[in-house]
């Protein structure tokens, strides 16, 4: 809605998130995804000064937050000398200012001397907080504080607030009206659109040892993407600081997401943590390693934004301490890590794997020159000066970062190295146009691994793929070491090409298959019904069933698996409650479960690996009209997915709704032990639902964090705990 004005009023959808207002000289920004500061460094305009953040601080689709502020409150500040304004509401303010406050100044409190081996005495330790205080002076010498540098208007009770002369209003379903005198707009803010995307082309096959850069830019760079990258050992993808949108990069670059389970987080700035929480919240577990001052810091910055308790946070992902300056394992490889020289805590790391040393200086001051002087002037120890000036440039591969200074490494400084501690070097962290003739930026994408030569192969035996293979198919994992030794005696491991037919429909099961590596599709009827990957399993049907195969299984790319023979699987699964429990998952791909799944806004989007969990412990029930599912008051014990018929939830206060296919009746809102169904639940005629085990469920949620937090956030405004 508007009135004729002879100013022009633009509201421009940004192409990484949030909509532009421009209206004269009034310039604004609804929301903040992280980097679509790039958007607007490009326009004529460049970087808006006011920022209003949507009724929701977090995309939990998309796994980000959406009010990314720092980059913006950096530009406005350093470049333009002014503050950044930002309107929110009453209950958001707390959570941004700690955003803010961690990601600009760094933690307020630091206690840091247990993630060293000899604490205090370690050489070289750091006195981070007057390193920190040392980047957060003025240029007047003052001490820098957070108010210098944004200024915050909250919306009052009615919603509004005045900004420049334009009012600005709160409408419901993320609508915002902006008035001035008696011209009026209306501007609606949508949240960039969820599109999962499938595998194009071929599945990349990673080396023995290399790196995947994913980006090598800076979050100041327009043209390209924030640093980031893939370390690759034995197979096994380690993610380090993923930039926002890492997850569907990988996809679009064939990367199977199951081989990447580890990210290293270096430190809590936007450019370097965006993208972690989207693998966190995607399918399966990871392991997060850090130091307990990093992730503590992350969890204070993303745990406001994302309304969860600091135990549901924590739940979301494993953690492994890394202790500084001593070695560890990670994926086979041995890695040292050490805190950097940058305005808040961070870490450098590197690593040798068979018998070769990639380095990685990640954010930091290497300037010998200002280090020297920070010595001289008692600012830092000889000590903490001699360890940050000793870095392993003699690396078979180093990844050095040559961002803005004075916060980062200048390029000038590490062109002036001698040519032998450049040979292997890479620079990430900065534009291509800043990079000088006598260095060389990291090359992006999978076509240009960097691939490190190794003269010893690590001994990664058939044994190892197999115990991995039974330590994800939730069938197998509670299986005893005498078990799994077992396992490896009656599997076999097998290669097969593309096209390759693995089963064919109507002919007799005679072996169970499960996925090491590589994709197959499943083929009924000559549809494509599914695509099957790591370690998804397939065959079991016609073996526990005593059945013609069903459909035909064809390998899509290249692929390990590793197959059974039907008598040994039968023996194998003999006495272990597994027979009764393919059965079930049998039963229900039968009974057309998975179309069911595919209806729910929750359920639909899981993969075929996480759908086959959900299957295991799903059981078809016939309730008859007026049966009761479960009553007000009562322990939640059961979750429901119905698939014919109608049931009706009423709620205490004398509400209903009616529900029906696709419908999930989750009753639990949280992994405790014990809740109660707020509401209670009866068959309006006779309907068929899978019921689920609460406690499966729960395990189910806690091996796919990211379906869980989407759960909350669904649940969080219905007082019905039901999904649709």
């Amino acid at each position: 809605m508007s009135t004729e004005s002879t100013v022009a009023f633009n509201a421009t959808n940004l192409e990484r998130g949030g909509v532009l207002v421009e209206w004269g000289d009034f310039r604004a920004q609804i929301g903040a995804y992280p980097e679509t500061i790039k958007d607007t460094l490009i326009s004529s305009e460049g970087v808006p000064q006011v920022f209003i953040l949507p009724e929701r601080l977090f995309d939990i689709q998309q796994g980000v937050t959406m009010a990314e502020l720092e980059f913006p409150v950096y530009f406005n500040f350093y470049v333009k000398q002014r503050t950044t304004r930002f309107v929110c509401r009453q209950e958001q303010l707390g959570p941004v200012l700690q955003v803010l406050k961690e990601s600009v100044f760094g933690p307020a409190e630091l206690d840091y001397a247990a993630e060293y081996h000899h604490g205090r005495q370690s050489f070289g330790f750091p006195d981070l907080a007057d390193e920190m205080s040392y980047f957060k002076e003025g240029p007047d010498g003052r001490k820098l504080h957070l108010n210098d540098m944004v200024t915050p208007r909250v919306f009052d009770r009615d919603g509004l607030a005045e900004v420049d002369g334009v009012v600005i209003e709160t409408l419901p379903r993320d609508h915002y009206r902006f008035r001035r005198g008696a011209e009026q707009h209306e501007v609606a803010f949508e949240p960039l659109p969820f599109e999962p995307r499938n595998i194009e082309g071929q599945r990349y096959t990673p080396p023995t040892f290399g790196v995947t850069v994913i980006g090598s830019g800076h979050g100041f760079d327009a043209k390209s993407s924030t640093s980031g990258f893939l370390i690759w050992l034995n197979g096994r993808g380690v993610l380090v600081d993923p930039p926002v949108h890492s997850t569907d990069w990988l996809r679009r670059s064939g990367i199977d997401t199951r081989l990447v389970e580890d990210i290293i987080l270096t430190h809590c700035h936007a450019d370097h943590d965006s993208g972690t929480l989207q693998k966190v919240l995607q399918e399966g577990r990871v392991v997060l390693h850090t130091t307990p001052t990093v992730l503590e810091s992350f969890m204070r910055k993303y745990g406001g934004v994302t309304g969860l308790t600091p135990t549901q946070f924590r739940s979301l992902f494993d953690f492994q301490t890394v202790t500084v300056g001593e070695p560890m394992h990670i994926a086979g490889a041995r890695f040292c890590f050490k805190y950097t020289f940058h305005p808040i805590p961070t870490l450098g790391f590197d690593l040798e794997f068979g018998g070769k040393r990639f380095a990685y200086s990640c954010d930091t001051l290497y300037e010998p020159t200002v280090l020297g002087q920070l010595a001289e002037g008692g600012r830092l120890s000889p000590e903490r000066v001699k360890d940050l000036l000793d870095f392993p440039f003699e690396a078979d591969l180093v990844f050095h970062e040559a961002g803005v200074p004075p916060i980062h490494t200048p390029t000038s400084v590490l062109a002036e190295l001698p040519e032998e501690k450049r040979r292997n070097m890479y620079l990430t962290h900065v534009s291509d146009s800043a990079v000088p003739s006598s260095l060389r930026l990291a090359p992006t994408g999978v076509e240009n691994t960097l691939v490190v030569e190794l003269e010893q192969l690590p001994d990664v035996t058939q044994a190892q793929k197999m115990l991995e293979v039974l330590a994800h198919i939730e069938i197998f994992q509670e299986f005893r070491i005498r078990k799994a030794l077992e396992f490896l005696s009656i599997a076999d491991y097998m290669t097969v090409e593309p096209g390759t037919v693995l089963i064919r429909t109507g002919e007799p099961g005679d072996k169970f298959f499960v996925i090491i590596s590589g994709d197959a599709q499943v083929v009924k009827d000559g549809q494509v019904v599914k695509v099957a990957s790591r370690f998804d399993y397939f065959g079991e049907m016609a073996l526990v069933l005593n059945q013609p195969r069903y459909a035909d299984v064809v390998a899509l790319t290249a692929m390990e698996v590793l197959a059974i023979g039907r008598r040994e699987f039968l023996n194998f699964i003999e006495g272990t409650g597994l027979h009764e429990v393919l059965e079930r998952v049998s039963a229900n791909k039968m009974q057309g479960s998975w179309p069911v799944l595919g209806e729910n806004r929750l359920l639909g989007p899981l993969t075929t690996y996480q759908k086959t969990q959900l299957l295991a412990f799903m059981e078809l029930t016939r309730f008859e009209a007026g049966e009761v599912l479960f009553s007000v008051g009562q322990t939640v014990d059961r979750c429901f997915l119905i698939d014919t018929g109608k049931v009706r939830l009423t709620h205490p206060d004398g509400d209903s709704v009616s529900l029906g296919r696709g419908a999930f009746l989750a009753g639990m809102t949280d992994q405790k032990e014990e809740s109660i169904y707020r509401v209670g639940a009866g068959a309006v005629e006779t309907t068929m639902a899978y019921v689920m085990p609460v406690a499966q469920v729960r395990a189910f949620f806690g091996a796919n964090p990211g379906t869980y937090v989407r759960l909350l956030a669904g649940l969080r405004h219905n007082k019905f705990c039901f999904l649709p």
